[in-house]
């Protein structure tokens, strides 16, 4: 198998989690993934902000972290 076949059914996959992170402000963040353990892997790098005052890269403004949710999406 050579790299464009793996990546094109890598691509096939599809999304089955999603990560979700809250914020004071009410803002909502989600990041879909094709596995359970991509989620959890993206999450615990998520849940290490929780707490913290952060700089959001698309606005510039001070941002706080309040929960990381890891869920499951509908797959059809």
């Amino acid at each position: 198998m050579n790299t464009e076949t793996f990546l094109q059914a890598q691509l096939a996959r599809p999304l089955t989690h999603r990560v979700t992170t809250l914020y004071a402000s009410g803002e909502v963040k989600t990041h879909d993934t094709r596995s359970l353990g991509a989620a959890e892997n993206f999450a615990k790098g998520e849940s290490r902000k929780i707490g913290r005052d952060l700089i959001d890269r698309a606005t510039g403004k001070t941002v706080h972290v309040v929960a990381v949710m890891v869920d499951v999406l509908e797959v059809a």
